[in-house]
C-alpha cells in the first residue's frame, strides 16, 4: 500500500550514482538549520540485495538499525537508513537530506520497528527535532566532480530516548578506519531495495553479510585510489571511504541498494559489533561495474557497479568523530 506512495529515482551524473529523488524545486544548499547549532546542548525529555529480513533482535543491528522517512509533499518521500549512536542520535547519508529546506528543523520522522511505518504519529515513529550535514559536502546535483562522494554524512536527532523510549541500542564506532581490512566479513543492513529491479514492497529490514574472505576480497582497479585522490585531494580515499565487494557470486549477489543510503556496515571486533561505516554509492572509478564474478576481477570503467554487483562505496566514520561531537554537542562511545 505504502509503496505506491514511494518514488525512488537514481541521479546518473558523469558516472556517479547517488541513489536519491528528483523533484524540481531549487532548495538553498546548507548544512542544515543554524538553531540546531546553536541548541546543541539540549537535554532530552524522559533493502539489500541478496539479504534475509531483519525482526529487531538480528545479530549485529536488529536494534541499531533505523529508517529514516522525509516527506516531499503529493504522497513525494525520501527514504534512507540509519543507525543509533547515542541515545538521541543518528547517523546516515548526506546526501539523503538533499532537497531538504536547510531552515525545516522537523524534515521527517525516525522509524524504530522491523518495518517502515510512513505515520510521523505512529507510536514506532520520533521527529527528528534537529540535523545538520558536514559543511563541506556537496551534492553530486549540483557538480559533476567524484568530489560530492566525501563529506557525505550526516546525523539527525530526536527529542526523546531511542533506548528508554523504543528499546533500541547504541553502538560503538571504529576510531580508526585504517582498521578496515579487505578480508573481513562486514555487515549491511537497510530498507531499501532487493535488487535493482526488485523494490522492498513489504518495507522490511533486510541484512547481508558481505562475502569479503581471503579468496574473495574487498578489490579496488589497480591506479583508482591514485586517480580519485588526483581528482579530490591527497588521501581522500584513505581518510574518508572504504569500498566493499565485488560481491557478485552466481545466484548469491549481496550489497546495497536504493533506500540503503546512510544506513550502517558492521565489523565484529573480539565478539562485539561496531560501526564502520554508512552507505553511500557507486561511481566508476572506485567501483566500476565487474565484467566477471571472481578475483582476478576485470572491471568496464565506463560504467559505476550496480545494486546486483554487490560493489559499493562507503563512508568511513573515524575521520569524522570530531565534527559530530563537537557540532551535535553529544559524546559518541569509540572502539
Amino acid at each position: 500500500m505504502y509503496q505506491k506512495t514511494l518514488v525512488f529515482i537514481c541521479i546518473f551524473l558523469f558516472f556517479i550514482n547517488s541513489c536519491k529523488k528528483i523533484i524540481n524545486s531549487e532548495i538553498a544548499r546548507s548544512p542544515g538549520p543554524s538553531s540546531c547549532l546553536a541548541n546543541r546542548n539540549e537535554i532530552l525529555s524522559t533493502n539489500i540485495v541478496g539479504g534475509q529480513v531483519v525482526d529487531n533482535t538480528t545479530v549485529p543491528s536488529g536494534r541499531n538499525t533505523v529508517g529514516i522517512v522525509l516527506p516531499l509533499g503529493n504522497s513525494m518521500y525520501v527514504v534512507c537508513t540509519g543507525t543509533v549512536v547515542a541515545d538521541n542520535l543518528i547517523l546516515t547519508a548526506a546526501h539523503c537530506l538533499d532537497d531538504i529546506d536547510h531552515n525545516n528543523v522537523s524534515p521527517g520522522h525516525i522509524v524504530f520497528s522491523d518495518q517502515l511505518n510512513f505515520s510521523r504519529n505512529s507510536v514506532v515513529s520520533s521527529p527528528i527535532t534537529c540535523w545538520q550535514k558536514h559543511g563541506s559536502y556537496t551534492s553530486c546535483a549540483d557538480t559533476n566532480s567524484l568530489g560530492c562522494t566525501l563529506f557525505d554524512i550526516a546525523w539527525l536527532k530526536i527529542g526523546n530516548s531511542a533506548t528508554a523510549n523504543y528499546g533500541y541500542n547504541t553502538i560503538s564506532v571504529l576510531a580508526n578506519p585504517q582498521l578496515i581490512t579487505a578480508t573481513e566479513s562486514k555487515w549491511m543492513f537497510g530498507f531499501g531495495h532487493l535488487s535493482d529491479s526488485q523494490s522492498n514492497t513489504s518495507n522490511r529490514k533486510y541484512s547481508v553479510m558481505s562475502a569479503s574472505s581471503i579468496n574473495f576480497p574487498d578489490t579496488i582497479p589497480g591506479g583508482a585510489i591514485t586517480n580519485f585522490n588526483a581528482i579530490t585531494f591527497n588521501n581522500a580515499y584513505q581518510s574518508y571511504l572504504t569500498v566493499i565487494g565485488p560481491n557478485n557470486q552466481p545466484g548469491s549477489a549481496k550489497g546495497t541498494c536504493m533506500g540503503d543510503s546512510g544506513g550502517p556496515v558492521y565489523l565484529n571486533r573480539n565478539g562485539n559489533y561496531i560501526l564502520a561505516a554508512l552507505t553511500q554509492g557507486s561511481n566508476s572509478v572506485l567501483t566500476p561495474h565487474p565484467t566477471n564474478t571472481a578475483p582476478p576481477y576485470s572491471f568496464n570503467s565506463s560504467q559505476y557497479a550496480l545494486c546486483n554487483d554487490g560493489y559499493g562505496v562507503y563512508t568511513t566514520i573515524g575521520n569524522y568523530i570530531n565534527w559530530i561531537q563537537t557540532s551535535s554537542g553529544v559524546t559518541l562511545s569509540l572502539f
